[in-house]
């Protein structure tokens, strides 16, 4: 390739990518499918700008290393520890039991053992990147099932560096003696003393270069100890990614670890990019309309197989049957790393082109069916809760003040303390397993939907004198707040806002009472700042106090022209000066 065509070929890949990627997220299709739509509409089955995919797939390979340095950074012994019930016991036994399981599968099909215990290895392997964004967006990360489901991606994250040294040494090459790069003890020998360089050594070398002040100089060297370390590596005839993986979990507990990981992760998103692409470029599509019951064969047997092995796991870890298909289906697609193994078993002649162009695709379909059945389970889940649990039947005090909607932090903090000054109250939660957990620490909350009329008149609301709205969802938020105005004009309203555009929504419906769900935690931090950087307590207090009533006041003046965004950023501006004014005028007087 030409100088003028590369620099073609490189403008097309960041075009590709700062139009797919944006555009995918507003259809609600992460990153990764976006790049490897991209691949697709650059490579021979696309437009076919680029038309040799496996060169640029060599080079993109460095965002994977990449990947693996980062990620050795990310595990410290003390977060290896805390998983080590998931890591080891879930993660492990499903890696085991899928491998095998797909291994065998492929067996029978006539493939070789050899490639059938590749393809049992990729298949088996979910997608770091995938799951947690998907996790995250259905708000599973912070609960048992999205731990547990973390733990499994650790393992199999681990995993993945034994699984490309077993792809290395069962390649054809592998066998001839003299391809292999050095004796088996001096890679024992060479390993050591990585291990001891890394440990020992290197964060003297990074408080030296640290120490010079030159950003540029500490940018060069972490990418030099990713590169020196996978040198080594395939120097040793083992994979380029385990030298890198090994350098990240020796500065894992380095004070310089937050500053390498800033200096890679911008090289590392990038080639990470230009990866899925490489792999995108070698999706043959044709496949869809020439082998579509075997490609749907080996899509659904994979999905099968790896929900199952959860699904049983899961239940030893005493999750629900439904925590448990959940946790199946998270896991269920194929992962970034399977392309790795896949194209690593293709370049080193262990596996036939057209096999791996299959799986690969595979993979791909399988992380666009995954977010469909999840959001399948879960509606499942609602429609079972709305007919096979009737709401609550409550018991109002005859006394019962208020009525609290959403029985989470917000809701909750509240509860306890109208509990601890007698004042008699009933909160209602559309969550049921929430429920039941809150129930099991004492909590008095009850199972049902507060945009519910009935609901509201069960609890009483028609007697009582303030209603809190602190659930989650903004809308559900918003219509309970129409039932009450509607039926109930004489109650107080106090809601909880999720954000600013929140508040202003609120307040378009007429309701003044509207906290700001992290603006009074961040208001106690900042007066705790000043008082630290030596204002007295007094100072700090009252300059927190000017913010605070500002921001107000800055809120009250927005709500008209909330969807005018020139007149926000105008009335921003504006705040800007006018709070350095009233911050000015409160140090001449002394405070």
């Amino acid at each position: 390739m030409d100088q003028d065509g590369l620099f073609v070929s490189v403008l097309l890949f960041l075009l590709a990518a700062v139009v797919l990627v944006p555009l995918g997220k507003r259809v609600g299709i992460g990153p990764i499918l976006s790049y490897l739509a991209a691949g697709v509409l650059l490579g021979p089955g696309g437009i076919a700008i680029v038309s040799e995919p496996t060169a640029v797939l060599h080079f993109a390979e460095f965002g994977v290393v990449l990947m693996l340095f980062i990620m050795g950074l990310q595990l410290s012994p003390g977060k290896l520890w805390e998983l080590r019930s998931a890591i080891l016991g879930l993660g492990s036994a499903q890696v085991v039991v899928s491998w095998l399981a797909i291994s065998a599968l492929a067996m029978q099909f006539g493939v070789a053992l050899a490639p059938a215990v590749v393809i049992g290895a990729a298949l088996s392997l979910s997608s770091t990147a995938f799951s947690v964004q998907l996790m995250t967006e259905q708000r599973l990360l912070a609960t048992p099932v999205g731990r547990d489901a973390f733990g499994v991606l650790l393992m199999q994250d681990l995993a993945v560096i034994p699984m490309l040294l077993l792809t290395t040494y069962l390649a054809p090459d592998m066998a001839d003696e003299s391809k292999q790069a050095v004796p088996w003890y001096w890679t024992l020998l060479a390993l050591g003393g990585f291990v001891i360089v890394g440990r020992y050594v290197l964060p003297k070398v990074l408080f030296l270069v640290a120490s010079s002040g030159v950003r540029e100089v500490v940018t060069a060297l972490s990418l030099l100890l990713v590169m020196g370390s996978a040198s080594l590596m395939a120097w040793l005839g083992l994979s380029a990614g385990m030298g890198a993986f090994l350098a990240g979990v020796m500065l894992a507990n380095s004070s310089y670890r937050h500053q390498l990981e800033t200096d890679i992760e911008p090289f590392k998103g990038l080639l990470l990019g230009l990866f899925f692409m490489a792999v995108g470029m070698t999706m043959d599509l044709s496949l869809i309309l020439t082998e579509p019951l075997m490609l749907l064969g080996v899509l659904f047997s994979m999905l099968l197989i790896k929900a199952l092995v959860l699904l049983v796991v899961g239940k030893f870890r005493k999750h629900s049957w439904r925590a448990a298909m959940t946790l199946g289906i998270v896991l269920a697609e194929g992962g970034e790393f399977a392309f790795v193994l896949l194209s690593q078993a293709q370049l080193s002649g262990l596996m036939s082109k057209s096999l791996a162009q299959a799986l690969v695709l595979v993979i791909g379909l399988s992380m666009v069916l995954t977010p469909f059945l999840l959001k399948l389970l879960r509606a499942e889940k609602r429609k079972s809760e709305d007919t096979s649990r009737p709401a609550d039947a409550i018991k109002v005090s005859s006394d019962c003040e208020v009525v609290i909607a959403g029985f989470g932090r917000m809701g909750q903090i509240t509860g306890r303390i109208l509990a601890a000054n007698g004042i008699p109250f009933v909160a209602l939660d559309k969550d049921a397993e929430h429920v039941d957990v809150v129930r099991q620490f004492g909590g008095e909350v009850y199972f049902g939907d507060a945009k519910r009329l009935d609901m509201l008149l069960s609890a009483g609301l028609d007697k009582a004198r303030v209603m809190l709205i602190a659930v989650d969802s903004v809308e559900d938020s918003l219509q309970i707040v129409g039932q009450v105005q509607a039926h109930f004009p004489q109650v107080t309203i106090i809601a909880r806002a999720r954000d600013r555009n929140h508040a202003y929504r609120l307040m378009a419906l007429g309701v003044t009472e509207i906290f700001r769900e992290t603006l009074g935690s961040a208001l106690s931090a900042s007066e705790q700042v000043l008082h630290m950087l030596g204002m007295t307590q007094l100072q700090a207090t009252e300059r927190v106090k000017i913010f605070a009533e500002h921001d107000k006041a800055q809120v009250n003046a927005s709500v008209q022209h909330r969807d005018d965004l020139k007149a926000l950023i105008r009335i921003s501006n504006r705040g800007r000066s006018e709070l350095a004014s009233l911050m000015q005028q409160d140090h001449d007087k002394g405070l």
